[in-house]
């Protein structure tokens, strides 16, 4: 809301005095990818959370009562939904990681030939993991996202949007930067967040050229033992794109469970595109893999806001 300039128009579901069920929505009203609700911009999954299905049902008739009162395209709920006036606009997989306070159990839990493998290479490189909340270690991490997002065709988030996520998250315990380095030379990073019982792997960057010491392993093998140690119940992987074997393929090696993850839209026409910008931006791809790094900036400053 405060990076993105969105609307709150959140919905609750009350049966007496109390709260049965909550739907948060935000709205986009963008002249480039249309107007629309959704459950949330920029998360992975998403919808109503309810007591009872007759309280899930009545927030989702609200969301499209709404739809038409603000003429909407219509309202995605990242999660899945079945429902006369919903459609499925998207389809992912979602990893997660039941965590185990016997390390050695869950270590043999992992792929040998990739998984354990790399762990064990990344170990013996010499490489340090530090997890850390300062603003240093963010910029840090920053740098390589600006490398990574090139190199994917992808304009880097607003610097914007790491500024609030300090302020919000980090600053307060809410999450953590972590870091792989080699003789001061950050090889790798990841930024996690934290709510109540799970750890959620939210962004990841790494230098291609050390991607030998396999510091992405050394990254998440860390926080899977700091995690495990604290008491926290699952580690979640996040969603990938069906097309990303290698993405899902590192994912699986980690004994997660693997599970369909389905986005709807409520009261579409059923003629927009499959994810608002997603199409500009595949066939922009060969270009932005080549533009300098100043010049992505100034694309992402000006284009996340219109995605959502």
């Amino acid at each position: 809301m405060r990076t993105y300039g969105y609307g709150s128009v959140s919905l609750a579901c009350v049966e007496g005095e109390r709260v049965a069920g909550v739907l948060p929505l935000l709205e986009i009203r963008s002249r480039l990818t249309g107007r629309r609700g959704v459950a949330l911009p920029f998360s992975d999954y998403g919808g109503a959370a309810a007591e009872s299905d007759a309280a899930h049902t009545a927030l989702v008739d609200a969301a499209i009562g709404l739809q038409r009162e603000r003429g909407w395209d219509f309202v995605e709920l990242r999660s899945p939904l079945v429902h006369a006036l919903g459609q499925t606009c998207a389809a992912y997989k979602r990893h997660t990681l039941h965590l185990d306070a016997d390390q050695d159990r869950l270590y043999r839990s992992f792929d040998k030939s990739q998984t354990q493998r790399g762990v064990s290479k990344f170990l013996k490189s010499g490489a340090i993991i530090e997890r850390r909340t300062d603003h240093e270690a963010l910029r840090a991490f920053m740098h390589l996202n600006y490398q990574t997002r090139r190199k994917h065709g992808l304009p880097p988030q607003p610097d914007r949007f790491f500024d609030e996520l300090q302020k919000h998250i980090l600053d307060r315990d809410m999450g953590f930067v972590s870091l792989a380095r080699l003789e001061g030379t950050v090889l790798a990073a990841c930024v996690f967040l934290i709510h109540r019982h799970t750890v959620y792997y939210k962004f990841g960057a790494s230098d291609e050229a050390h991607l030998s010491h396999r510091p992405n392993h050394g990254i998440m093998w860390d926080v899977i033992r700091w995690a495990s140690a604290q008491g926290y119940a699952t580690l979640d992987f996040g969603r990938s794109d069906l097309d990303g074997e290698g993405l899902i393929r590192f994912k699986r090696g980690w004994g997660t469970v693997e599970t369909d993850l389905t986005y709807v839209r409520l009261g579409s026409t059923g003629k927009q595109s499959a994810e608002p910008g997603g199409g500009m931006l595949a066939r922009a791809k060969p270009f932005l893999q080549r533009m300098p790094v100043p010049l992505l900036k100034m694309i992402g400053n000006v284009l996340y806001e219109h995605v959502g």
